[in-house]
């Protein structure tokens, strides 16, 4: 092989290995996703609770990436400040008060046409930094499963806390989602809250019946109503509305007990805020 020949082989592989990096490159961003929110909330609810009844603004992002055929793995940060300092009873500071992490891994099996079971494990951290005095953190294990289909999706979120805080939380319900004039989407979600007996304490305080003593069971319901318009393809604005009420008969017995400003048994709950997805 004369050196001619050489030189243009080697200019050969130095292009081949040029257009396979850019190939990489491609293909990893095309497999990686950026999803974003940021709103404002005129009651902070969680897990059959009322937090906080004055406004609060949320902050939150999601990285994850296509491990396509084996699913996918990805990691989020949520954080939220409150608008107000009294609607609830703790001493806190207001901006970035409460951060969630977690790393997750989910998979879609494809059941039939148009029948998608997705089901996501996380391993989550909930740091308080913002109260005072010192409010423990704690982590948990969340498993979430949805019977995706053209109709109607039936989901459960489990919620297992095991560091800092000992109970089991579920989230089960039905959601639908409805696109018309091309940009929005209105989406109905209906769900009640269970809880462990743990749990139940950890939220409402001592049950006023039964020795302090809860049983496992329902918390409360709750419908929530949401409207989406695509404002570009990858900038959205949003809105809501969630009518929260809190049905276990001993909770609502402990929260009318309670002289804390927090210790709300229904509420109706408004949001508006935008969102950005890659």
């Amino acid at each position: 092989m004369n050196r001619n020949a050489i030189l243009a082989l080697c200019a050969m592989c130095a292009v081949f290995a040029a257009k396979g990096e850019t190939n990489l490159v491609h293909e990893v961003i095309k497999r990686t996703h950026v999803s974003a929110y940021a709103d404002i909330e005129t009651a902070y609810w969680a897990r059959g609770v009322i937090s906080d009844k004055k406004p609060y603004s949320a902050q939150f992002i999601d990285l994850s990436f296509d491990l396509n055929p084996f699913g996918r793995i990805g990691g989020y940060v949520w954080t939220a400040s409150a608008l107000a300092t009294s609607g609830q009873s703790y001493t806190r500071r207001n901006a970035y008060n409460e951060f969630d992490y977690a790393v997750y891994y989910g998979y879609g099996l494809e059941l039939a046409e148009d029948w998608t079971l997705e089901t996501t494990i996380a391993k989550k951290w909930v740091v308080l930094p913002g109260y005072r005095p010192h409010v423990h953190s704690f982590s948990e294990w969340d498993i979430s499963q949805s019977l995706k289909n053209p109709y109607v999706t039936p989901y459960y979120l489990l919620r297992r806390a095991y560091h800092g805080q000992q109970w089991c939380y579920w989230d089960v319900g039905l959601t639908r989602s409805w696109e018309f004039l091309e940009d929005f989407t209105f989406t109905a979600t209906f769900f009640g809250e269970f809880g462990d007996s743990r749990h139940f304490a950890a939220q409402y305080g001592a049950n006023p019946h039964s020795n302090g003593r809860y049983s496992d069971g329902l918390m409360a319901l709750n419908l929530l109503l949401r409207l989406d318009y695509a404002v570009t393809e990858n900038f959205g604005i949003f809105a809501f509305v969630h009518q929260f009420d809190v049905v276990s008969s001993d909770a609502r017995a402990a929260l009318g007990a309670s002289s804390k400003p927090e210790t709300v048994k229904d509420l109706t709950i408004g949001g508006i805020g935008v969102q950005l997805n890659f």
